[in-house]
């Protein structure tokens, strides 16, 4: 009898522990993420009859990512001097050196604290082997928490790299006014819900998808964000290391800033005090330093039906125990519509050659200064010149005023920008350029990492995905210095239309740049020899939507550069530069499923310079990439 009763109540604790283990079962099958793989750490241990659950470890595992083929193949009949040996060349991966193959790895803590990682996997193929196949984190193992409180909501991100902004003297990257080519893709372009979404948001709306970059900083080290504050008040402090001041560098360095936000009249205002600080070590032994100071208020505030953006400071830079004094940074931004379909925005800056920071949406062209940012990456503040630069991108040592405005006629978009500028000092001996037309296929002839002073007259630079060429005046004094300031006038147009061939969806983008630099004030565009530099180029593309997974690109460029003889001039020809180049290409995008692409580019280039003889190359390129995500 006590055996049949101890055997009931042994298959009694075996039902409940069954019917317990059925239960969590259908529970976790049903609470599966069948987009995303998901883990659940929890365990069941049995202790007599009563089955305890132990904590959750992880909430939740989160994987996605992409895998991007790339391949290049280019036959160059003629070529520079330098590259007569590599007139072919075949080359698997992108040489601006994004990886192949890239896991985004997100978990939860709890209900408030996360991590995420990023897993790459490049293999550069070169034939060295086995020693090429590089792994490893890509922007190394992030923490982020958020905690809600009674007196505000609260965030921390500390780890690895992290893309934040403050405002654009302090801490933020220029993202300019939409006008660009779309024809070359950019290894952070997403796959979108139709093959042509790319193109058709481009023309509705003048912006494509950008990825988390996008107008953001690198940053490292630890960023506290406090949000719904007492009075309307948030803030931001950070305390780490940037690219660009230090960066892979082992000397100790650090950067640090913050910013005091207040918004009022419902949140549509706000008032803003930053501030954006680097200390850095420039050398092994530790005795030589050299960093920079600015702070800055912003201002954003709307009239009815006017907006007006003020960022108003000042900086300053350092080496060693030696401080410069303070210079101005002034940006005003006015906003509005003339007429209903017709904004305007007008821009006026300055900002004094006595400021730098190099994570600002300004450039630097008029302090040098070096800073260690480690092996195979090219010294920072490297093209410290007078610059040609699009509307919108602003400088030190540079004042002026900017229009930008948009004009839409039945099914013609256009977007219209105009910049005139001058130096506030003459500071430097050399003018820089690039070259649209050809700029991310002339990035390709010098592969790896980002070289200075190349070509055939040694006058190229290397930056990413593309070059810039620098040109010397000649007219110095003897200390090097320009006898006269320099005035830079520029036109930007960009035209987008769509129609339609035989029910086929049809958009045609043209892009137009118009610059000249010249030793006097001017309201437009120098078209004569007065000019130290006048460039023009034109882009010319067509989309076709074919089917829904099949479109067809065409692009036509032609850009001409010409110097007067202010500048420097060849030593066979006593000419200045005088270049001409053009371009054409076709290629499909394919989408083989909801997730996955297949890119195909032809383009043949001609490009030479009638006074610099060696200054030629003649050819073409294909181009192919697969990308999926999942």
């Amino acid at each position: 009898m006590k055996k049949i009763i101890f055997i009931s109540l042994l298959g009694l604790a075996l039902l409940q522990n069954s019917a317990h283990a059925q239960t969590y079962a259908t529970k976790t099958a049903e609470t599966t993420d069948t987009t995303a793989f998901s883990m659940d750490t929890a365990m069941t241990i049995d202790k007599g009859n009563f089955p305890k659950m132990a904590k959750k470890a992880l909430e939740g595992l989160s994987i996605s990512g992409y895998y991007r083929f790339v391949t290049n193949v280019r036959q160059l009949n003629e070529s520079y001097a330098p590259l007569e040996a590599n007139k072919k060349n075949i080359f698997v991966g992108d040489d601006a050196q994004i990886p192949q193959f890239m896991l985004q790895i997100n978990g939860n803590v709890s209900s408030n604290a996360s991590f995420g990682t990023d897993l790459f996997m490049w293999s550069p193929m070169t034939g060295a082997g086995q020693i090429e196949n590089v792994k490893g984190l890509n922007l190394g193992v992030s923490m982020y928490g958020n905690f809600a409180t009674s007196v505000g909501n609260f965030s921390v991100r500390t780890g690895g790299i992290n893309w934040h902004k403050l405002s654009p003297f302090t801490f933020q990257q220029n993202t300019g006014y939409n006008r660009f080519s779309l024809y070359e893709r950019n290894p952070w372009d997403p796959i979108t819900k139709d093959i042509d979404g790319r193109y058709s948001e481009f023309y509705t709306s003048g912006e494509i998808n950008q990825d988390q970059r996008w107008g953001n900083q690198a940053f490292q080290g630890i960023i506290v964000e406090g949000a719904e504050l007492p009075e309307n008040f948030s803030f931001t402090a950070m305390y780490g290391k940037t690219q660009f001041d230090g960066g892979l560098s082992a000397t100790p360095n650090a950067s640090f800033g913050g910013r005091l936000k207040k918004t009022y009249n419902n949140n549509k205002n706000a008032i803003s005090f930053n501030t954006f600080n680097n200390r850095s070590q420039i050398d092994s032994l530790s005795e030589q330093t050299a960093g920079f100071n600015i702070h800055t208020l912003e201002i954003d505030h709307h009239f009815n039906k006017v907006k007006v953006y003020a960022e108003l400071g000042a900086g300053r830079r350092f080496a060693n125990d030696g401080y410069d004094k303070f210079g101005e940074a002034i940006s005003i931004k006015v906003s509005g519509k003339i007429a209903k379909k017709f904004p305007v925005e007008v821009h006026l800056f300055r900002i004094s050659p006595r400021v730098i920071n190099n994570n600002s949406i300004f450039i630097n062209s008029a302090i040098q200064q070096t800073t260690q940012a480690g092996a195979g990456v090219q010294p920072i503040l490297i093209p410290v010149s007078s610059a040609v630069l699009p509307v919108g991108q602003m400088a030190n040592n540079r004042q002026g005023m900017e229009l930008n405005a948009q004009l839409n006629i039945g099914r013609f978009k256009n977007s219209i920008g105009y910049s005139n500028s001058a130096e506030m000092e003459n500071l430097s001996s050399q003018i820089t350029y690039g070259h649209p037309f050809n700029n991310l296929a002339l990035a390709r002839f010098y592969r790896w990492n980002f070289p200075s002073e190349v070509g055939p007259y040694q006058n190229l630079n290397k930056i990413y995905r593309a070059v810039f060429e620098t040109l010397n005046l000649t007219e110095v004094d003897a200390n090097g210095r320009p006898l006269k300031k320099k005035f830079f006038n520029a036109v930007e147009l960009s035209s987008k239309y769509k129609t339609s061939i035989g029910n086929k969806d049809l958009y045609v983008f043209y892009l137009g740049n118009f610059n000249s630099v010249q030793n006097m004030w001017g309201p437009m565009v120098n078209f004569t020899e007065k000019a130290l530099i006048r460039t023009y180029d034109h882009q010319l593309e067509t989309y076709l939507t074919l089917s829904p997974r099949l479109v067809w690109n065409n692009y036509a460029s032609y850009e001409r550069i010409i110097a007067n003889y202010q500048t420097q001039v060849d030593a066979i020809s006593r000419r200045p530069k005088n270049q001409t180049g053009y371009s054409f290409a076709t290629g499909f995008d394919i989408q083989m499923s909801k997730k996955v692409g297949l890119y195909l580019r032809q383009r043949y280039m001609k490009y030479w310079d009638s006074s610099f003889s060696l200054d030629r190359y003649q050819g073409w390129e294909s181009s192919i990439e697969l990308k999926a995500f999942f």
